[in-house]
């Protein structure tokens, strides 16, 4: 198992000036982090890759899909540019040296129809991440499939709705992301959702309901290890948080105010919920 800490917190770009917040990261009990997904440089990926790996850290890149890069969209030309992006995320992942490439990868955040998922939706999906999912397997990348909130999406809401794409993708390498924020608006218990879905999913995000300091909002988080701690869950378990500070992230997600008193606060705390909670 490894605990990560998201950089969304801080940046929605790493550069040069973010090494030493990852060095403090990886002196504070972290194993990996999470990148932000952008254009970079042939220079600043090989020196991200020798900073991470000079500090042993793994790594994984964060990234959505756009309007203009809809994985489900009638359109076939917009499915094609939305796997070529997803292509070409999956090799900056590579060269970053990272193990996997996460987030809404099934459909546009913020785009909704005025109905919910449907058949041919499905399928398209399923394509889409089969094909993108036999092209990371060829880079040894996993993917990690996230269910959004019904505010964020209208395509994967639940994990089971998440269980089922995946499992209709039928690839080893293409699991589900399970994220606190996401399932405590959309699950009615988050010990049984975790449970039932267990077998698929390969990272779980700790998002408190209000985004800021795991552990101070409403997200049941006895729920949440009683039954990661039953299944022995040996995936990656990432913090995510975000603030007021990054101007793509507020927009993004709807961060009006901070809900933590620094960054600091964040991620110590947040690891010690992890550490505490976790029994095996």
């Amino acid at each position: 198992m490894k605990i990560g800490m998201n950089l969304f917190l801080w940046t929605t770009r790493v550069t040069e000036q973010h090494f030493p917040l990852i060095e403090h990261l990886a002196n504070s009990g972290f194993d990996l982090i999470e990148l932000p997904n952008a254009e970079y440089s042939r220079h600043e990926i090989n020196a991200l890759r020798g900073h991470l790996d000079q500090l042993g850290l793994a790594r994984t890149v964060a990234t959505l899909c756009q309007e203009e890069t809809n994985p489900i969209a009638n359109n076939p030309q917009v499915r094609q540019r939305a796997l070529e992006q997803l292509q070409r995320e999956i090799d900056l992942t590579a060269q970053l040296g990272g193990e996997a490439l996460i987030g809404p990868i099934h459909s546009a955040h913020k785009v909704f129809s005025g109905q919910g998922q449907s058949d041919t939706e499905f399928g398209y999906c399923v394509e889409f991440l089969r094909t993108a999912g036999e092209y990371a397997q060829s880079a040894g990348i996993e993917l990690s499939v996230e269910f959004l909130n019904r505010f964020e999406c209208y395509f994967l809401n639940t994990s089971k709705q998440a269980q089922s794409l995946v499992n209709a993708v039928a690839l080893d390498n293409v699991g589900v992301l399970y994220d606190t924020h996401h399932a405590q608006i959309e699950e009615r218990n988050q010990y049984d959702a975790l449970s039932e879905s267990i077998g698929c999913i390969n990272q779980i995000h700790v998002s408190e309901s209000h985004r800021g300091t795991p552990g101070t909002g409403t997200v049941d988080w006895s729920g949440v290890f009683s039954a990661l701690n039953q299944h022995h869950y040996n995936g990656r378990i990432v913090i995510e948080a975000f603030g007021n500070t990054v101007p793509d992230i507020v927009s993004a997600v709807n961060i009006w105010r901070n809900n933590f008193s620094c960054e600091e606060e964040v991620y110590r705390e947040g690891l010690a919920l992890i550490q505490s909670k976790l029994s095996y």
